[in-house]
């Protein structure tokens, strides 16, 4: 795995690129709080049958667009930078690509989707983050009233700074969300979503994502993302949750006159690229019509 950067007027993307020449162009976006390289034990086996590329996103990794908290641009900014990445791999290509995302990487993938149908050729999600319309006014309400979410409390509390990375791995080992991830995904998180930290010690590290970046994420419900998921006219996979879906709106997709594939997958959680990467492989090499 290789990185690059991707250029914009408030700073650079950074973009990680498992390369495999003339092979289809796949893009992967990811979760909220996560980065590009989380995903690694799942997309490096892909690299041997399409040219792999996976961005971090706005606030994240080691991309450097502007991200403050006290002037958050929304979920639609996720759209965006995201729609300018895969302008630039359809022209490197020189034809549509694949699209894949877990959570909040899903949402912003099918809303790239709806908006630039030209650009992509089918999408493979994993529990992606689709909230109906009346949970998001609620949501709104609760956040003007001074309330928020639980993750997004829990989010804002997370310790930043670490003595060093060994530490942050030890410390998240068997713990919250990463106790049902599979070998390999948390030392791929650490190593893609740290970075030095400014005055510190020799070692010292500090998470990319900034807790109140990640909880400013968590909070904002301006976006329609059920809109865009039944406006979608390129063939697609949802696969959802068993336990704690945030695929909220499964009609919106059922509603989507495009090639669809839907299904839960039996034992999973939001987590389930980590927990189930061989069946998200198989999906994406099933939708894009190759044998994995």
């Amino acid at each position: 795995m290789q990185r690059f950067q991707l250029k914009r007027d408030d700073g650079d993307i950074s973009i990680c690129h498992w390369s495999a020449h003339g092979k289809p162009v796949l893009h992967w976006a990811h979760a909220n709080g996560f980065n590009a390289q989380t995903y690694d034990p799942l997309l490096t086996p892909l690299a041997g049958d399409f040219d792999v590329y996976a961005a971090d996103a706005r606030g994240h990794g080691f991309s450097t667009l502007a991200a403050d908290p006290a002037h958050y641009p929304g979920w639609t900014q996720y759209r965006n930078d995201l729609i300018g990445v895969v302008e630039h791999l359809c022209d490197k290509a020189g034809e549509k690509i694949w699209l894949g995302g877990h959570s909040m990487g899903g949402c912003a993938s099918v809303m790239a989707a709806a908006k630039r149908p030209d650009l992509v050729a089918g999408l493979v999600l994993a529990d992606p983050v689709i909230v109906p319309r009346r949970e998001r006014l609620l949501a709104r309400m609760t956040f003007r009233n001074g309330g928020g979410f639980a993750l997004a409390v829990n989010a804002a509390k997370r310790r930043a700074d670490w003595p060093d990375a060994e530490t942050v791995i030890k410390a998240y080992t068997g713990r919250g969300a990463f106790q049902t991830w599979q070998d390999g995904f948390l030392e791929a998180y650490v190593d893609g979503g740290v970075r030095p930290l400014d005055g510190g010690g020799e070692n010292t590290v500090t998470l990319a994502c900034a807790p109140a970046w990640e909880a400013a994420n968590f909070n904002d419900q301006r976006h329609n993302s059920t809109g865009p998921a039944r406006r979608l006219k390129v063939p697609f996979t949802l696969m959802m949750a068993e336990s704690g879906s945030t695929t909220r709106s499964v009609l919106s997709f059922r509603l989507a006159r495009a090639s669809k594939k839907i299904e839960v997958i039996a034992g999973s959680s939001h987590f389930l690229p980590m927990e189930f990467p061989d069946l998200v492989r198989a999906e994406i090499y099933a939708r894009a019509g190759l044998a994995g």
